[in-house]
């Protein structure tokens, strides 16, 4: 690092990074014009601290999905598909289909087992059956079975694996 004038001592690659980030900008532009799908108001203006010019994004961009498959997503949630299973089927995350849905308009219903899936759960744990399995059957989070078993006063097993692992130590 040199201490002259007109050089930033704090960050040497000052003028390297700043051209970068009109490079790209430049490059989401021309991306946007094309229906790429990025717009330039979503780049930051840029900013510093101290150690110079800051070029990440204040918005990121979001998943891109086509209407028809939004449209998909929507009648199955409607039709009460968990968002769990839309999400598999799109191979997107949880939150990212819920996130779509909310800004498509849809009212997100209350998380939680309806009690015909409940007396499901029951039956299954008591026949023998994990909660992961349990929770395969019914398309939702392994979580919601063990919360709704729990609710509904199941006495829990011991885990085996748990239980097998101790024993073996002594």
């Amino acid at each position: 690092m040199s201490d002259a004038p007109g050089q930033d001592v704090m960050c040497p690659n000052r003028e390297k990074t700043v051209s970068s980030f009109v490079t790209l900008k430049s490059l989401i532009s021309r991306g946007s014009s094309e229906g790429q799908g990025v717009s330039v108001s979503s780049l930051a203006v840029p900013r510093s601290d101290v150690r110079g010019p800051v070029v990440t994004p204040i918005e990121t961009a979001g998943t891109p999905v086509a209407p028809e498959t939004l449209q998909a997503m929507v009648a199955a949630y409607e039709s009460r598909a968990s968002l769990i299973s839309i999400a598999r089927e799109h191979r997107l995350g949880k939150e990212t289909v819920r996130d779509l849905l909310v800004d498509a308009g849809v009212r997100i219903r209350r998380q939680g087992l309806d009690d015909e899936q409940v007396a499901h759960a029951v039956r299954g744990y008591e026949s023998g059956l994990t909660t992961r399995e349990i929770a395969r059957e019914l398309g939702i989070g392994h979580s919601m079975v063990w919360r709704a078993l729990k609710r509904a006063e199941v006495e829990s097993r011991p885990n085996t694996r748990r239980v097998g692992r101790k024993l073996s130590k002594q």
